[in-house]
């Protein structure tokens, strides 16, 4: 039995290999959540917290299980994907687990979009090779960071989310922030396609969806695809048996 922990910005995602996942917001709502579980054999983690959170998760495991959590640490080549940063170390393992599964998913060129708290994109071309990506505000950070820096001030939403031109205010905030974010993804993935044609899209993140209703709506594709757990899905490519077989540090 293995519990994979995707440990995110705002939430901690988590199961047992095999079965759906579940999300919390703290270390303390995941200790009661499993709080009668038996001993897995493993706990394989993706940590974007920060070491502090790291501390903390391993203190908590070792105290209740005497097991040592297996930290996902990014390789310059795993699972055929090929990262090209200098120091492979400074990439988000979260991002770096996201193209592990989306590259086994789409067998070859992919975009891989993770929409949170931030969107990412990332680029992997036929080969595997990491082309690069982009890190910008995800829709509610930006949405909160135009109430919070303006005199603008958003209602809870009383309508679907829609990406034309708003009728007022705050509905050119609202739809023009699902706007920016759809357009961006669409201009990365037209300039994949300039070397790649038919490139699909994999869509994970809390607002997955509702890009994926627009995205849809703009592009017109069939090859665009939601998996919700990718990085828990990428976990098992990455920590710590597949890691052997599969993965190089330089």
């Amino acid at each position: 039995m293995i519990l994979e922990i995707d440990a995110g910005n705002t939430s901690l995602k988590w199961r047992w290999r095999g079965s759906a996942a579940s999300s919390v917001s703290s270390l303390r709502q995941l200790e009661s959540a499993i709080a009668d579980a038996r001993r897995p054999d493993e706990v394989l983690v993706c940590n974007v917290r920060g070491e502090e959170f790291e501390a903390e998760l391993t203190a908590w495991l070792v105290d209740k299980w005497e097991l040592r959590p297996q930290f996902a640490t990014v390789a310059r080549v795993c699972g055929g994907v090929r990262i090209q940063y200098p120091d492979p170390s400074r990439l988000g393992a979260d991002r770096w687990l996201a193209m592990l599964a989306g590259f086994r998913i789409a067998g070859g060129s992919c975009l891989v979009v993770d929409s949170g708290t931030a969107l990412t994109i990332d680029m992997l071309d036929a080969g595997g090779l990491h082309l690069g990506g982009y890190i910008m505000p995800g829709l509610e950070t930006s949405r909160a960071a135009l109430t919070r820096d303006t005199s603008i001030r958003l209602a809870p939403a009383d309508a679907a989310e829609s990406a034309a031109p708003g009728n007022d205010t705050a509905a050119a905030v609202r739809n023009g922030t699902l706007f920016m974010l759809c357009s961006a993804v669409r201009a990365a993935l037209e300039r994949r396609e300039r070397q790649d044609e038919n490139t699909p899209v994999i869509l994970t993140g809390g607002d997955a969806a509702i890009l994926h209703a627009f995205l849809q709506e703009e592009i017109g594709r069939n090859g665009m695809q939601i998996v919700p757990d990718l990085v828990l899905d990428g976990l098992a490519l990455a920590c710590p048996e597949e890691r052997n077989k599969n993965c190089a540090t330089s």
